[in-house]
């Protein structure tokens, strides 16, 4: 009984973490689908603790809710959904432009800085090629939505 509790908890906070995610990244029907599971999760595991309680089983729910939580994270990093915008502020600008836009990333210089629009996943490994270029840039980095409009 402990194991189905543990591993209900663990279920749905992870899954619960991932549908924060999906949902903010504009997948309604997908977070709706997701809350949908959730919330059969919840109560199948909540009336397990409920009925006949005791500590342990208490401790388990909790305890399966923190490695839930963390497992989330770990998987809403690595599927990296969305896009942030970078704003890049260098003395070599006229490279670091040059070089997103060979990688085909949308970027847009605004008197020496540079607004760049990159896929989350990305993330890591542009910022690494702009520091090649210049280890003093400075990168500010914010989650963004990608617009298009008709």
């Amino acid at each position: 009984m402990l194991c189905i509790i543990f591993i209900l908890k663990i279920l749905e906070n992870a899954l619960g973490t991932l549908r924060l995610i999906i949902v903010s990244n504009g997948k309604k029907i997908e977070g709706a689908i997701l809350n949908f599971m959730l919330s059969i999760i919840w109560a199948i595991s909540t009336s397990l603790v409920v009925i006949n309680n005791n500590i342990y089983k208490i401790f388990v729910f909790a305890f399966g809710s923190l490695i839930g939580s963390y497992i989330g994270s770990i998987l809403e990093e690595k599927i990296a959904l969305g896009n942030n915008s970078l704003f890049i502020i260098s003395t070599k600008y006229k490279t670091i432009k040059e070089k997103l836009d060979n990688l085909q990333i949308d970027n847009y210089l605004l008197n020496n800085i540079i607004l760049a629009i990159i896929p989350r996943k990305k993330r890591k490994n542009i910022i690494n090629t702009i520091l090649q270029i210049d280890n003093e840039t400075k990168i500010i980095s914010e989650t963004a939505k990608k617009l298009v409009f008709k």
